[in-house]
């Protein structure tokens, strides 16, 4: 037999179907989305660690960081909760990563004059400097993550994830106000 011929007797691996909405009960739970999603995660940030090393960004930007430094690229000084909004994140999620990026050096959050209780956040010239940088690690990271979808399948996806931030960000809003309660 030759090597043509035993290559097509090669059985291919059964990939199981995903989890239908029709049937819940017959779900395994590794199919659902959520773990889908989990495992996208992990290999998000196991690709964007490569991107930032390659990069030259490892030493100031961490995974994390990214949609807080875009944001304020896309409009410098803003309050926290502005940035919040933007990125559909709850305050307490911003506080702590608001600490991290200042203190790799490429925030500044200070006293809102006009309110006293809000912090405005500014990128430093350090930021700026690796802006271009990021620009690109962010396109790279998109190419890659998204490398099997058409432009259509890109959209569906925003719209998909948009919507799976909106129902946990409106899970976290209820939690935080039953435990106020």
């Amino acid at each position: 037999m030759s090597a043509a011929t035993a290559s097509h007797n090669v059985p291919k691996p059964i990939r199981e179907k995903p989890c239908s909405l029709a049937r819940p009960a017959a779900c395994v739970e590794l199919d659902q989305a959520v773990f889908f999603l989990g495992r996208a995660f992990y290999s998000y940030i196991g690709v964007l660690d490569r991107i930032l090393v390659e990069a030259g960004l490892d030493g100031h930007v961490r995974p994390g960081m990214g949609n807080v430094l875009f944001a304020l690229f896309e409009r410098d000084d803003q309050t926290i909760s502005e940035v919040a909004a933007r990125l559909r994140l709850s305050k307490s999620t911003m506080t702590d990563m608001v600490a991290r990026i200042r203190k790799s050096g490429l925030i500044t959050a200070k006293r809102d004059p006009a309110d006293g209780r809000a912090i405005r956040l500014r990128l430093t010239p350090l930021a700026r400097s690796l802006e271009p940088r990021c620009r690109k690690a962010a396109r790279r990271m998109d190419d890659i993550a998204c490398r099997r979808f058409n432009d259509e399948e890109r959209n569906v996806l925003r719209d998909l994830l948009g919507r799976m931030i909106e129902s946990m960000s409106e899970e976290l809003e209820r939690s935080r106000r039953d435990s106020q309660a």
